[in-house]
């Protein structure tokens, strides 16, 4: 096997080893992560970043799928107050949301407040 044979088998072995680290980090990075509710891709970013700059999330992520873009969260350690996440259009779909964030540890307690445009989903914990 001549040298330069031997420095591309290294590269590629490099590579695919890399590639195999950073897969499976992601793969556990996803684990950590809570579905929230679906929304549109507008609606879905703005509750993931009201949910960081309030601290209630560490990180979040809309993923389109058929019903719409799926908020996924990371929760983000310390404690919260009240903070606004987003209004959501039926009562059904604001306690629905505020559940899934409830049983999945993001936070602790949720309020659904009726408004004009529908109903407020805040958060503490």
């Amino acid at each position: 096997m001549s040298n330069r044979m031997r420095t591309v088998t290294t590269v590629l072995a490099g590579t695919a080893a890399a590639f195999a680290f950073a897969a499976g980090t992601a793969q556990a990075a996803q684990s950590n992560s809570v579905y929230i509710y679906n929304d549109t891709a507008a609606g879905c970013a703005t509750s993931g970043n009201n949910g960081v700059a309030g601290g209630v999330f560490a990180s979040y992520s809309c993923v389109n799928g058929v019903a719409g873009h799926s908020l996924f969260v990371t929760a983000k350690a310390g404690t919260v107050s009240n903070v606004y996440i987003n209004t959501l259009p039926t009562l059904a779909s604001c306690n629905s949301a505020g559940n899934n964030g409830v049983s999945g540890g993001v936070f602790t307690t949720f309020n659904c407040q009726n408004g004009v445009a529908g109903y407020s989903l805040s958060v503490s914990g």
